[in-house]
Order: structure tokens, then sequence, then C-alpha cells
């Protein structure tokens, strides 16, 4: 029996992430497994999804994606897919509607966010629960961060990165986050971190002998309230990879080493992040780095992927 839409419109806010810490280990099959402490922040998406009686499927918001690569789209085309055999053939067509405030490219998130964010929506118009198996596979066919971005707040990320346990902040978290233009291919950004792994097979060994010591270390800190003592383990093993590559952020990171500040990278770049304890630290870091010219953000850590609205 065919389900009926509970609603018509759902509109939410989903929020951008980033990686605290970022252990990555040597390449398995086509991936390298990861592990992960990573926490949503307030910058954020507005996606609203509504129901179609013709079964078409539009995306509208984004410039610069063809549709078929857009992974708010090919939320919506596997939604329908996996949960076809459940909706009315009348209504299971959508249109999105995406508000970017996530920056592209910057390791935030986004188009993570954006897949998630439709795959809530259209789990609350078709009364689809989120927390079944079918939607969490759905969501680790999508990206491998989106499970992650459905529920947010403070996780560790594992495997390919959908093997996602959620976590309380004890204290809130504050970033000075400093977005470039220049966006950062991923596939790219691993390749170069293999070749310099490559040219230090004793990393190897220490990632072997290492492995998951940072993020409990991370995670432990934080669960007892001392944030100013996890921030200083905040670190990513893409770092010097994306440098490698291309280092658009070299004055930054010059004038970071020159003030004693300690920054982080997230995800594959292009974003860099300086963490605080307190939201007074975080604006008078802000503050220095948009008098310098750096255009630079204050976020707090949120407990949540997405809210509706």
């Amino acid at each position: 029996m065919a389900l009926l839409c509970y609603n018509t419109i759902v509109k939410v806010k989903v929020y951008a992430k980033l990686n605290l810490t970022l252990d990555v280990y040597a390449k398995q099959g086509a991936f390298h497994p990861i592990d992960s402490v990573v926490t949503s922040v307030d910058i954020c998406d507005i996606v609203e999804v509504a129901v179609r009686t013709d079964g078409r499927i539009n995306v509208c918001g984004v410039q610069g994606v063809e549709m078929e690569r857009n992974t708010a789209y090919k939320a919506a085309v596997g939604f329908r897919r996996m949960f076809g055999h459940l909706v009315s053939k009348k209504i299971n067509g959508v249109d999105i509607f995406v508000q970017k405030g996530i920056p592209f490219g910057g390791g935030l998130g986004g188009s993570s966010a954006d897949a998630a964010a439709v795959v809530y929506c259209m789990c609350r118009l078709y009364g689809v629960d989120i927390y079944s198996g079918e939607v969490h596979e759905l969501c680790a066919s999508l990206g491998s961060d989106v499970n992650f971005m459905l529920f947010g707040g403070l996780a560790r990320m594992q495997g390919k990165g959908d093997d996602v346990t959620l976590y309380k902040l004890n204290q809130p978290l504050y970033f000075a986050v400093t977005t470039f233009e220049q966006g950062m291919n991923t596939a790219e950004v691993y390749a170069a971190f293999d070749n310099i792994n490559l040219k230090r097979e004793h990393n190897a060994t220490r990632k072997s002998d290492n492995r998951g010591k940072l993020a409990d270390e991370t995670l432990a800190l934080l669960q007892q309230g001392a944030n100013s003592e996890a921030i200083k383990l905040f670190t990513n093993d893409l770092q010097q990879a994306t440098i490698s590559l291309n280092n658009y952020a070299g004055d930054y990171l010059h004038y970071i080493s020159s003030n004693g500040l300690q920054c982080c990278l997230t995800g594959s770049g292009s974003a860099y992040y300086v963490a605080c304890a307190t939201k007074a630290q975080a604006e008078q870091v802000a503050e220095k780095l948009n008098a310098r010219g750096f255009a630079t953000r204050v976020c707090i850590s949120v407990p949540y992927g997405i809210v509706e609205i």
C-alpha cells in the first residue's frame, strides 16, 4: 500500500562540519580508511523540498553544477529508487530549493549537507524512519560523510567515513573559520597524500602503532569539558598534501605561525580554522585575521546536523 505525504513541503537548515582531527591510513582498495573527530558548526544551507505530482525532480539555487552531478538531485533519485515501492507514483516527484551558506570546496561538507537535507526532508514527506538501515545505506551511497551530516553534533567518523558514533559535547567550541576562493579536489589531495607517504614509510608504522589514539584522547578531553587541552590535539593528515598541491593559504599560514596561533585544515581543504575555548578568543582572532585581509567568521559548535524551520 502506497504511503501518502504527511506534508507537502519540508524546509530545514543543514549545518556545516569541521574535522577536529583527521587520521588517514594507507589506501585499501578504492578508499583510504579514516578516523576523524568532527563537529557541526553554525554555518548552514537552507533546503526546502516540495512534493510534485508529475514525478519530476528539479533543483534550484545551485549554480554551475550539472543536474545529474548535483548531490541534492542524486539524493532525491536515490530516495525514490530505494523507497519507490512505498510512495504513490502520483506524488513521487519533488522541487528542491537550496540557499547556499556553506562555501563550495571548503572541506565544510556543503555538498554532503545538501544530500543529507534532501534525504531528511523526503523521509519527513513520505513517513520513512531516518534511523532505518535503508536510510543509512542510501546516505553512505551518496557520500562518505552524509550519514554524519544527517544527524550532526559531535561524532567520530571511521572506515570510509560512514561509520558514525555520536557523542555529547560537554562545553561548546568556538572557531575563527577562514575561507578561500581556491577550491581543492579531494581525489587529487588523497593522491598527493599517498605520494608523500610513499617517501616516508615510517609514517605507516607510526599510524599502525597509534591507530585510533588521537581520536580517543581528543574525545576523552572533550567529554571532560577540557576543551583547551583538546584543541592542542586538533590536526589533519591531509594538510601537508593540500599545501603540496597549492599553497593558496601560504600568507595565512605564515601569519598564523608568526603570531603564535594554531590552525587546522578541515576536510581536504580549502578552509582553515583556529579553535578557541571561548567566544571572546575566537572574536579576537577573527578580528585580527580580517584586518589582514583573510575572510574569517566566528562559528560555534552545534549539537545537531539538521533542524526544521
